[in-house]
């Protein structure tokens, strides 16, 4: 599909295949480039056994044996044999296969002069040409078959309409559109909207199916085999409220769909109203025993069982004295007319097994209308486990579960106290803050359970090293924190990060497999870099950060210069937020050309900062402020309202360009962006979404690949194309490039400037050519900036290119003067 949407692009889609003026446009063509007089498109049934069609003006003298017999020949773009053919002085004649899944036939040409010898250009271009022909003859054989079944399917509908609207069933019809062509009066009755409504509206089914996901399920029943089994589904009516109904599917031979259902909501309903009243008291975790007035008990469920010990055979019938030794306050048992109705509180019973339950117990009582106590309910709740875990559930509170090492909690209180100790000893405290370097391969390698057993092990490991008067703790994931005392100079503490280091740096042996891990360590010191707790294991962090940034697996103590850059990003971030507010922001566009047809196929909207002191900003100067903060999710929905705004000035202005944007990977994995996508393309209705281009980059593959590929379908479903950009310079791999619904590679620019010099770069692109043949992909290069790259990149077969040799991004006013110019002096040839 990706080849023929090629095809297309080159030439142009066909408004009408019947289009006699088409046909004689490409035999023309044809003609032209293989410096023929005269050409023509045969098609053959049946592998060849027979000629099915001639577009184009036929030759003169020629017969369908005729035809066959140069079919037969086998003989491509050299003079066929003049045996088989009309006899003719002056004419000489050369063919051209063409072929197209079922379709097969030739491209004929007639000279007047000797067959000339076609250079690899001319026959790649009749070759495309005749694929063309092909492509064309298809659908219009296609449009054939699919009129005759529109014909069909329509007379049957119309014969059943009349029947349909009075029918006391459901009956609606939709179109292969989706579009509303019937809904008879039990449709308006039960859904509450009429069908004047319904036909006007462009998707009606959404408004049953609000979930894009019940929306899929129900377009897949109609292609199901069994879709016409009546099922259950739960539609929104006019008021919003959900109902429950069943539904066959039919669709017929047109494409058109006729849904049959039943109204099945209220009796639903009511048969949930006696499920629910027969299995609550079954099923209820508390336990429930019901007595009668003299306190005999008439029923127990299985969780009274549970909670007492005794089976509904040993109490049924009996008096209760489950409850003599609960609390004083309690009522008495049974009841009369003076307790009330209703008592609530703890009480300890005896278990069957001799044992004590502490539960929490509720007494109903149940009167007549005289007033007059028919029965008793007791709901029983066991909290023994409650009672029992207390001091467990305190521990928990301050230790780390896994570890059984302090946690946040508890490390903040030790260091406030250690502080404090420091303070009147005249004494300093290290805090540092540990970060395993390899740790999530090992997790996603080997499991989450060997993952938490290396914790375990690295905490037994750190505890080993530090003194009584110091602490180890977890703070969450694999981040810890050690907090050293008594320190007369920041330096002693380096004795101890350095065993540390070797230590964590020793082989793990975690389910037969040896591993390693490094640590990344931040020191802190009070009081030199901060008086207060929080601050401090702030700046332990930071300085984590910068060990990360050097190399991991060292330390790195705190420095106020990490601090002063953290607050010029925070101040960067500031600024970003008040150019948006205030409009600093813009798009420029630069194009990319088609280097075989030299013209331009597509614009790339890349934002741009018109910051009001440093002048116009590139995203490499601002962005990687925002990354990982709403702002940048916020950024790149402003970049996509302001593309779709251009682009329908654009398209008032009769400009049909095709535009992409580019997506970063928090951008794509924010929980809104299918969403507000959708609700940008609704509110610019007038772009079609097949002219829209999102382009992303290979480092978002690093992330949630399943849910990265999730937001990619959706967009694609929703019309537009998908672009990995700066393919080769980062980590995607062919699995992850299999397994994402991708259209376009662009080649990295690293690998297309040095294209004339560097023989890698050109096996490189070569291979990424291929590649992307194999995948039915796309290739652009970018980075283009001299016209010969781009006759290199032509030899290695690689269409599109983009790059300063064509045009530096420029404002959306300046495209068609631009363009003008390129159409007339066409610098790339």
């Amino acid at each position: 599909m990706r080849a023929q949407n090629k095809k297309e692009a080159i030439f142009g889609k066909a408004a009408d295949a019947h289009n006699t003026d088409i046909w004689l446009h490409l035999c023309k063509s044809a003609a032209d480039s293989a410096g023929a007089s005269r050409a023509c498109f045969v098609f053959f049934l049946h592998g060849g056994s027979a000629v099915a069609d001639v577009m184009g003006d036929g030759f003169r003298g020629w017969q369908d044996q005729h035809y066959l017999a140069a079919w037969q020949q086998g003989v491509f773009y050299t003079p066929l044999s003049a045996s088989q053919l009309p006899e003719s002085i002056t004419r000489l004649y050369s063919a051209v296969p063409l072929s197209r899944k079922q379709v097969c036939g030739l491209l004929l040409l007639e000279f007047d002069k000797p067959v000339p010898e076609l250079n690899t250009q001319a026959r790649n271009q009749l070759a495309l040409l005749a694929e063309h022909g092909a492509l064309l003859w298809r659908e219009q054989e296609l449009d054939i078959r699919q009129h005759d079944l529109n014909l069909t399917s329509g007379r049957l509908l119309n014969r059943l309409k009349v029947l349909f609207l009075h029918a006391p069933i459901l009956i609606n019809g939709f179109n292969t559109q989706g579009r509303c062509i019937l809904w008879n009066q039990e449709c308006e009755r039960v859904f509450g909207w009429c069908f004047a409504e319904l036909e006007q509206h462009e998707a009606p089914i959404s408004l049953f199916y609000p979930d894009p996901e019940e929306q899929q399920q129900l377009w897949h029943t109609f292609r199901e085999v069994h879709g016409s089994e009546f099922r259950e589904w739960h539609p929104v009516n006019r008021q919003g409220e959900r109902l429950t109904t069943l539904w066959a599917n039919i669709m017929l031979p047109n494409g058109d769909m006729i849904c049959v259902g039943h109204d099945i909501t209220e009796q639903r309903a009511f048969e949930v109203q006696q499920q629910l009243a027969a299995s609550v008291f079954e099923a209820s975790y508390d336990g429930i025993m019901l007595t009668d007035a003299d306190n005999r008990v008439i029923k127990v469920n299985p969780s009274f069982t549970r909670i007492t010990g005794y089976t509904a055979e040993q109490v049924t019938g009996r008096v209760s004295t489950l409850f003599e030794h609960q609390c004083e306050e309690r009522p008495a048992l049974p009841g009369n007319t003076q307790d009330p109705a209703h008592w609530q509180g703890e009480c300890v019973i005896c278990h069957r097994d001799g044992t004590e339950r502490n539960l929490l117990l509720s007494k109903s009582v149940i009167k007549d209308a005289q007033d007059v106590v028919q029965n008793h309910v007791f709901l029983l709740t066991d909290i023994s486990h409650i009672k029992q875990h207390e001091a467990e559930l305190r521990q928990q509170a301050l230790y780390d579960s896994l570890t059984r090492i302090p946690n946040r909690q508890l490390f903040s209180e030790l260091l406030e106290r250690a502080m404090a100790a420091a303070q009147r000893n005249s004494t300093m405290v290290a805090v540092c803050y540990l970060d395993l370097d390899g740790f999530k391969q090992i997790n996603d390698t080997l499991g989450h359970a060997a993952g938490d057993r290396l914790l375990v092990e690295v905490a037994e490991r750190m505890t080993l090293l530090v003194r009584s008067c110091d602490a180890v703790a977890r703070l969450g994931g694999d981040e810890f924190a050690l907090m050293i005392t008594g320190l007369h100079h920041a330096l002693e503490c380096t004795d101890i990060l350095e065993r540390m280091l070797s230590a964590v740096n020793e082989p793990f042996h975690l389910h037969g497999h040896q591993v390693r891990v490094s640590a990344s360590i931040g020191i802190a010191v009070y009081p030199e870099d901060a008086s207060h707790s929080e601050h401090l294991l702030g700046h332990a962090d930071k300085a984590m950060y910068e060990a990360k940034k050097q190399g991991k697996g060292r330390y790195v103590f705190f420095e106020p210069m990490l601090h002063l850059e953290d607050q010029q990003r925070h101040r960067l971030y500031a600024e970003l937020l008040h150019a948006l507010r205030n409009n600093e922001f813009l798009l420029h566009y630069q194009p990319k050309i088609d280097l075989f047809s030299r013209t331009m196929t597509g614009l790339e909207a890349l934002l741009r900062w018109q910051h009001p002191a440093r002048g116009l900003l590139t995203p490499a100067e601002f962005l990687p402020a925002v990354l990982d903060s709403d702002l940048e999710f916020e950024l790149g929905q402003w970049v996509i309202r302001h593309l779709l705004e251009q682009m329908t000035l654009w398209q008032q202005a009769g400009r049909d360009y095709q535009a992409s944007f580019n997506a970063s990977a928090g951008q794509l994995l924010h929980p809104d962006f299918c969403s507000n996508l959708e609700h940008l393309l609704n509110l610019y209705a007038a772009v079609p979404p097949q002219r829209l281009e999102l382009e992303f980059q290979e480092g978002a593959v690093r992330n949630d690949l399943p849910a990265l590929s999730a937001v990619l379908n959706h967009c694609r479903r929703l019309g537009l194309t998908i672009s990995l950009d700066n393919f080769g310079a980062e980590h995607a791999s062919l699995v992850s490039l299999n397994r994402l619904p991708v259209d376009v590679i662009k080649i990295d620019r690293r690998f297309i400037t040095d294209l004339l010099t560097n023989p890698t770069d050109v096996s490189m692109v070569e291979g990424v050519v291929q590649l992307a043949a194999a995948l039915q992909m796309l290739v652009v290069a970018e980075g283009m900036e001299a016209p010969e790259l781009g006759t290199r990149l032509q030899q290695l077969g690689c269409h599109y290119v983009q790059g300063y040799g064509i045009s530096y991004p420029m404002p959306a006013g300046a495209i068609d003067e631009w363009l003008a110019e390129w159409n007339q002096h066409r610098p790339l040839q």
